[in-house]
């Protein structure tokens, strides 16, 4: 390998960019004790910076940099990860909107944080220095990096608890783990991806290891995210994402007294009664046409879906009538789709046949109409040979009423995410064949 220069320097490791007898080029992250620890808290760090870059290795996520190549024996130990183009941390230096696209670039992060999770790993520095910027074809895209202080559930730790959180990092860690890494749960990288938030929407200087509380479009979503108390949290990267896409600052503002009460609820704390449920679902039916009825139904998160269909059925399936009418004839933002998909499946795991059929055409509409890979596959999957025979005969005569509407999205569903008609239930399939 030959070396071209630093590109950057930590407490136990050193970042170059070299490149390969091919003129290939990667970076290298290479063990390094430049901060002279005792011999024992170098060994231990070692081992560590070897076991993280295995794990690091055996992560396969568009979202997470993948190691390409390690020597993890001798003094020196170190891997190869691709060269990216930008951090996330430099990025915001020159536009903090990211070119109005921020709500991609949180999808990124949030995706990677999901994997980790779902694995009980947590990364514990999530930073946006750690957060690098990749080029795929003609689009850009951000990954998870920098995995020094990553650990899986129930890890034993050293002395790196106290001492391996560079001083920098501080200003995005969660309180709980500042002295004690030990502590770390999806709910620390949680606050973390508050802070970067923040960074991002904030309206004027926070404290480092506090809650944020300010005023503005984001306030409960930053809150959210930086709760003092874990527990209080977002119970999942999801749900911050949910939460976050509800949000439309260019939303105009609600005009109906009845409105802007029933946006209160949605907004406050804790589960809403049935009474105020039913008033909702009744608005949002009577006022669909109108841009109160449409904002409403945007601010509706995945939790208040969940809480609807737990707590009174009936109201669910009227709402998810009115909900997939709304989706299949709206247009969204490209970032939205995927937030407004985990609703609709929310809405079919608990509604009637004929609510369920409703927000399966949305899904597909809204998937191939928006190209929304995500959204196209949750369709194909929740209509493979598994769905029930009664909801597959009811879709198939929906298919059959939108004939040459269904036809030219499952086309395009087809050539879209590289699936063939034949991967939906039998009777589907053969509905397909028959109107197509």
């Amino acid at each position: 390998m030959k070396l071209v220069k630093q590109l950057g320097a930590g407490g136990f490791g050193v970042v170059d960019l070299v490149t390969d007898d091919k003129g290939m080029p990667f970076a290298r992250k290479t063990f390094s004790n430049s901060q002279n620890f005792s011999e024992e808290m170098v060994s231990n760090v070692r081992k560590r910076f070897i076991r993280e870059a295995k794990m690091q290795q055996g992560l396969r996520h568009r979202n997470i940099v993948p190691v390409v190549g390690e020597n993890l024996e001798g003094d020196k130990p170190y891997y190869l990860m691709p060269v990216a183009l930008s951090s996330l941390g430099d990025d915001l230096d020159k536009d903090r909107t990211c070119g109005g696209n921020f709500i991609s670039v949180i999808s990124d992060i949030v995706a990677a944080l999901e994997e980790l999770h779902s694995l009980d790993i947590y990364h514990r520095d999530l930073k946006p220095h750690n957060i690098l910027r990749f080029q795929e074809g003609d689009s850009q895209f951000y990954a998870v990096s920098d995995f020094g202080l990553i650990s899986q559930k129930d890890s034993t730790l050293s002395k790196l608890t106290t001492t391996g959180m560079a001083k920098g990092s501080d200003y995005y860690t969660a309180p709980e783990i500042t002295a004690d890494l030990r502590r770390a749960s999806a709910q620390s990288d949680i606050y973390s991806l508050g802070c970067i938030l923040h960074d991002i929407v904030g309206q004027k200087d926070r404290v480092p290891c506090q809650e944020i509380k300010e005023d503005g479009d984001y306030a409960q979503v930053l809150l959210g995210c930086t709760r003092t108390d874990p527990a209080r949290r977002f119970k999942s990267v999801r749900a911050f994402l949910d939460a976050l896409i509800s949000i439309d600052p260019k939303a105009p503002a609600l005009q109906n007294d009845q409105a802007k009460e029933l946006a209160e609820h949605l907004e406050k704390p804790g589960p809403m009664t049935p009474a105020i449920w039913s008033r909702f679902v009744e608005f949002v039916e009577d006022n669909l046409a109108s841009e109160d009825g449409k904002s409403l139904l945007r601010k509706l998160s995945l939790e208040r879906i969940e809480e609807l269909c737990g707590q009174a059925p009936d109201n669910a399936g009227r709402l998810a009538v009115v909900y997939a009418e709304w989706v299949a004839s709206s247009g969204f933002n490209f970032d939205a789709c995927d937030g407004i998909a985990d609703r609709l499946s929310a809405l079919i795991s608990s509604v009637p046949i004929t609510a369920k059929v409703e927000c399966l055409m949305a899904l597909l509409l809204m998937g191939t109409s928006h190209n929304r890979w995500y959204v196209e596959r949750m369709f194909v999957s929740l209509c493979s040979a598994d769905l029930d025979e009664p909801v597959a005969k009811r879709l198939a005569i929906e298919f059959r009423a939108s004939d040459e509407k269904v036809c030219r999205a499952v086309s395009h569903l087809e050539r879209s995410i590289h699936v063939s008609r034949t991967s939906l239930h039998p009777l589907l399939a053969h509905t397909l064949g028959e109107i197509c």
